[in-house]
């Protein structure tokens, strides 16, 4: 297989060569060259047939909803396709266990497929974006993944975004861990693993395009995320204590209609659709103007508690 990767490669170098000057066919050759090459990785024994076209749809309407350029969908599109391709290199027997099975040392053996797909890609140049998108596609969040140890912003945006929807179908398909997973399973395991091995951001769009939502719907929740996550983090730098450095401790607590919020109010509590965002603060105009916006998202599932008294 790996002998009629490299054959195929190096007939589409010398292909593109005789085509220097006419950048269309050059365009559609790149085209079809990866498709081809995919479908020809795909005939692996051990690589699943049809993975790496759904990891392309899924990851292209992502990179929509985050408004990335012409040129980072085109590498994040070749990247899909040829992400695998590294796994050529690898012997059947470890291509057909469960990752979470593994030995260290096998684990690493088997990561560095995503280096290998450098050496075979080696010299083409107009694929060398979506390279680099493969060779960081196991790096994690928290700067714990692999080859290089990188961290949060610092990961290829197209990376993080083939991490999630890989990993999907890896733990979909029980190639993590050998059972076959229904699809609130596996996107859970992507959850309970946001800030640690996800981009939390990427895991939370990915969740709505896996409820069919369309691209304005997903950059609208996208937008909501994102209000929620600047009033809370304003919140919880307006935490009050008192005197002893503890909590206000409320006598009575009354809820209100947003209407009746006022600053200099003690707020116990506020919910937004069930899920808390702030608690023990002190209202002030920032706090108002935030949850004023909110509550034009979410309507009467606002919630607002408040202290009468404290001590």
């Amino acid at each position: 297989m790996k002998k009629k990767v490299e054959t195929y490669i190096e007939r589409f170098k010398a292909a593109i060569q005789s085509l220097e000057h006419a950048d269309e066919r050059i365009k559609k050759q790149d085209i079809d060259f990866v498709r081809a090459l995919s479908r020809i990785v795909e005939t692996h024994p051990g690589i699943k047939s049809g993975r790496s076209k759904y990891i392309a749809e899924k990851a292209l309407l992502i990179s929509c909803v985050l408004d990335m350029s012409t040129e980072e969908k085109k590498d994040i599109f070749y990247a899909a396709l040829l992400m695998q391709i590294g796994k050529i290199t690898l012997p059947d027997k470890l291509l057909t266990k469960p990752f979470y099975s593994m030995s260290v040392v096998d684990k690493y053996r088997y990561l560095g497929h995503s280096v290998e797909s450098e050496v075979l890609l080696l010299g083409l140049t107009q694929f060398a974006g979506a390279t680099t998108l493969i060779r960081h596609q196991y790096e994690h969040y928290n700067g714990q993944g692999f080859p290089d140890g990188l961290k949060q912003q610092n990961i290829p945006l197209g990376s993080r975004i083939l991490s999630v929807v890989s990993d999907y179908i890896e733990y979909l398909e029980g190639s993590m861990t050998g059972k076959v997973m229904y699809a609130d399973a596996a996107l859970s395991q992507l959850m309970i693993r946001k800030e640690s091995c996800y981009d939390p951001d990427i895991v939370d769009i990915f969740a709505n395009v896996l409820k069919g939502a369309t691209v304005e719907e997903l950059k609208e929740a996208l937008a909501k995320s994102k209000l929620l996550a600047v009033a809370t983090e304003r919140w919880r730098k307006g935490f009050v204590m008192n005197s002893q450095n503890k909590p206000i401790k409320p006598i009575s607590i009354v809820e209100i209609a947003l209407p009746q919020l006022k600053i200099g109010m003690k707020v116990d509590r506020i919910y937004f659709g069930g899920q808390l965002y702030i608690r023990n603060c002190v209202v002030d105009q920032s706090i108002i103007d935030n949850v004023t916006k909110l509550a034009k998202n979410y309507g009467n599932n606002l919630i607002i508690k408040i202290c009468l008294d404290v001590k």
